[in-house]
Order: structure tokens, then C-alpha cells, then sequence
């Protein structure tokens, strides 16, 4: 069974941290589910590129309550985003508990 990693995508995400990461993790044989914080709708990033979630972060979670690396992507008004959300909160904390990778990227 190959690894897996929640990334989560919220508006004003920065695009580079998020398809870049997911993508090397991908040809790492990583099993890689991009969620959307607010949906599965498509998500207008830092620099104004839009970038379609896997699915919602919800639904991500119903499917797979643990992953073995939980990866938040920089940007300011995508972090503002990420830290004023419960739900995220509560998915680092539990992930962090179950010694599982929790990461966060800004170039």
C-alpha cells in the first residue's frame, strides 16, 4: 500500500507550493488527494491561477480520516484561510498526536 498525503487547497493558496509539492510526491509513489478547504468548486489562487481540488477536504476525510502526511501550502491569504479553520485545526492536532507528518511550505 503506497503512502498517502492530504494536501489542502484554500483560495489565495500560493499555486507553486501546492501543484509542485503534490507533483513530486506523486512521481514519489506517493498517493496524493489535493481538498479543497471550502469544496470541491475550483480554488483562484495567490497569482490568479485556478487549480481544481481532488475533492473536498470533507469528503477527503469521510474517505480517509488518517493520512500518513497532512501538507498545508503557503500564501497569505490561503494560510490566513487555513489558520482560521477548525477543521484544519483539528485534523493537524490529530495527525500530529498519531505521529504522523504535518508540513507546511513557503518559499
Amino acid at each position: 500500500m503506497s503512502k498517502t498525503a492530504l494536501v489542502i487547497l484554500a483560495q489565495g493558496a500560493e499555486e507553486m507550493e501546492t501543484v509542485i509539492t503534490a507533483d513530486v510526491l506523486r512521481r514519489g509513489g506517493v498517493t496524493v488527494t489535493i481538498a479543497g478547504l471550502d469544496g470541491a468548486d475550483p480554488v483562484l489562487c495567490s497569482r490568479q491561477i485556478t487549480i481544481v481540488p481532488d475533492k473536498a477536504l470533507d469528503a477527503a476525510l469521510a474517505e480517509n480520516p488518517i493520512y500518513d502526511a497532512v501538507i498545508l501550502p503557503g500564501g497569505l491569504e490561503g494560510s490566513d484561510r487555513l489558520s482560521k479553520s477548525v477543521v484544519v485545526g483539528n485534523v493537524l492536532k490529530e495527525h500530529e498526536q498519531k505521529g504522523k507528518i504535518v508540513a507546511a511550505i513557503c518559499a
